[in-house]
């Protein structure tokens, strides 16, 4: 993770707005953030189903066309990926509300939007860069992940049985359920719930975290030096989904999928706190949840 400081940060023209759909909160924010920033003379973009659901479908605009200056969010981690997964590359901030269950990438609450939007015009705030995950089948890229990249038996209830490679050489076999590759932000993520530990944002690193294995196999952190190869050899068909969204089939012909540290990186708004803040507010304590 790096931090940037202000005055490296260009303030922005175009806003892209993404939103939760099935949100009315989400829904009733975005049209009130919409009527705020053209008020301030911005150029807005909607992703088409939003655009659709508040009737401004002249500023409607696919995630892989959005070329703004600033990204909002206004939903949950979720969101948030598929919106690093789909948006151009290089990548612009992201400025993301949480109108999700965790939200543990999410900046601020709703109450806080407006002003947090404001903060951001004013460019008071700094950014946090987190890199990301490329992925290769056959010399073919895949969408680079921000939190993880899973592998799992293409038959459910089927265990996997996998060689790892790190940079050519043979290190692991595992049977297991499934195989995540997570980077520092995933690591709070799927990598986390399978026992995986958490990378301080600062340690270059990413790791692998076997998913109920049959035997003892503990999770290997790697180098973001490194390439990481994971070899299916039972069965030679699999499933890879990038950050819970993107989903690609590995058949018997190329039954093996390249992971290294991609050249692009994401980058979010914050104002106060830091990881750790966030990691105790949001992970490490119950609360109350709704789904």
């Amino acid at each position: 993770m790096l931090v940037v400081a202000l005055e490296e940060i260009e303030l922005f023209n175009a806003v892209g707005l993404v939103a939760r759909v099935d949100r009315k909160a989400a829904l009733k924010f975005a049209t009130k953030l919409v009527t705020h920033l053209e008020a301030k003379g911005l150029s807005i973009f909607l992703e088409p189903k939003l655009a659709k659901h508040i009737n401004k479908t002249e500023a409607a605009m696919p995630l892989k066309k959005m070329k703004a200056d600033l990204i909002v969010t206004i939903g949950g981690d979720g969101t948030i990926l598929r919106t690093c997964l789909r948006i151009p590359k290089p990548e612009p901030p992201i400025l993301a509300i949480n109108m999700g269950v965790r939200g543990f990438l999410a900046e601020v609450n709703p109450k806080e939007g407006l002003n947090a939007v404001n903060m951001c015009l004013e460019g008071k705030f700094t950014l946090e860069r987190y890199m990301k995950l490329a992925s290769f089948i056959a010399g073919t890229r895949l969408p680079d992940g921000l939190n993880e990249v899973f592998i799992t038996s293409h038959t459910p209830a089927k265990l996997l049985y996998a060689r790892i490679w790190k940079d050519g050489e043979a290190v692991a076999e595992c049977r297991a359920d499934g195989v995540v590759v997570a980077s520092q932000a995933g690591s709070t993520g799927y990598s986390l719930s399978g026992g995986g530990p958490v990378l301080d944002p600062e340690v270059d690193a990413f790791v692998l975290t076997p998913i109920c294995p049959l035997t003892v196999f503990h999770p290997i952190v790697f180098s973001a030096k490194s390439t990481v190869s994971i070899e299916l050899l039972k069965p030679k068909r699999a499933v890879v989904v990038i950050d819970g969204d993107y989903q690609m089939n590995m058949e018997p012909k190329n039954p093996r999928i390249t992971i290294k540290k991609s050249e692009y990186e994401s980058s979010f708004v914050r104002f106060e706190g830091n990881f750790y803040h966030r990691l105790k507010g949001r992970l490490l304590f119950s609360r109350g949840e709704r789904f």
